[in-house]
């Protein structure tokens, strides 16, 4: 990586924060978190840093410069790991194979276009109505994802198709497993489970158990007073 300290503007209880910070810890970078306050007014340090979209998060390289957008900043920290030799054989986040490369990346734009919208949605879905069919989209963007987990994992424990170290796919989807849990804690859902999803299940388990993991996740129960806050930010009423 490029000599001095990596900085993320971003914040803790940001799943696309969660993202990028798990990938500089996998790849044992040091970097600082600068946090940025979560809600409709944009710091000028973020507008300057990302002016396009305005949004967490964002790498500040050493030298000044701005990487924007979670999937974007893990690409580039295993391109500069690759690049530099610093990626070993059963620790890529991405394959070497370019078919499974262009797997992963499809997965990755299905969970930020598909999975998360839907999972958000639960909480903040204005009627009863609409939270329960957020609910359903949600567990059927999950029964897909059990079939990719299935045919991208080969058998081993993590979407990477290894058992010690998780991948970029492991990443888009661990990001955001407290906002999951924290969404089933609130509505007294059953999203991912031994039932429904046992692959995912299994995964989420080793997951959230990974010491990158344990290292970046926030603790459910912020995320669930998050949500609340959003919540009555939005007025949604909650039964």
């Amino acid at each position: 990586m490029t000599a001095g300290t990596m900085r993320v503007l971003g914040g803790e209880v940001s799943p696309f924060t969660a993202r990028a910070r798990l990938a500089l810890d996998l790849r044992g970078v040091a970097y600082e978190l600068l946090d940025e306050p979560l809600g409709p007014k944009k710091s000028d340090r973020l507008l300057a840093a990302n002016p396009v979209y305005g949004k967490i998060p964002v790498l500040l390289l050493p030298d000044g410069r701005a990487i924007c957008e979670s999937a974007v900043i893990v690409q580039y920290i295993e391109d500069v790991a690759r690049e530099s030799g610093g990626a070993e054989a059963g620790s890529l986040l991405l394959p070497d194979d370019p078919y499974e490369r262009a797997m992963h990346r499809f997965w990755t734009a299905f969970i930020d276009d598909k999975f998360w919208p839907a999972l958000d949605a639960v909480s903040l879905a204005p009627t009863p109505g609409a939270r329960a069919q957020a609910a359903e989209d949600t567990r059927a963007a999950l029964s897909l994802l059990e079939e990719a987990f299935k045919d991208r994992s080969n058998g081993r424990a993590f979407f990477s198709g290894g058992d010690a170290a998780p991948g970029l796919l492991d990443l888009a989807l661990g990001c955001f497993l407290p906002a999951l849990r924290a969404c089933e804690r609130l509505h007294g859902l059953s999203l991912i489970d031994a039932s429904a999803t046992p692959l995912l299940d299994g995964w989420s388990q080793r997951f959230a158990a990974h010491p990158a993991a344990k290292r970046v996740l926030p603790d459910t129960e912020k995320v669930v007073q998050f949500t609340r806050f959003l919540q009555a930010q939005f007025r949604v009423h909650v039964s």
